[in-house]
């Protein structure tokens, strides 16, 4: 499933942003705070679970690193 980092959505107990923000959020939450956070996307059955986030995470990471040019 693909995600769309512009996608608004809702962090519980957060509000409403972006899916890359969501993500960003999520992942410096205390951890007994982390456990609890979910990504509500509308038009969505399942919110994404903090498993679910941290995955995301780090696809994206490891796309953005790949995606920059070494330095000079």
């Amino acid at each position: 499933m693909a995600f769309d980092p512009d996608e608004l959505v809702t962090l519980t107990n957060h509000g409403i942003m972006k899916l890359r923000s969501a993500v960003t959020r999520a992942m410096v939450l205390l951890p007994k705070d982390r456990v609890r956070a979910t990504i509500v996307r509308e038009g969505r059955r399942r919110p994404l679970k903090f498993e679910q986030i941290r995955g995301l995470a780090a696809k994206w990471e490891k796309q953005f690193a790949h995606s920059e040019p070494d330095p000079p």
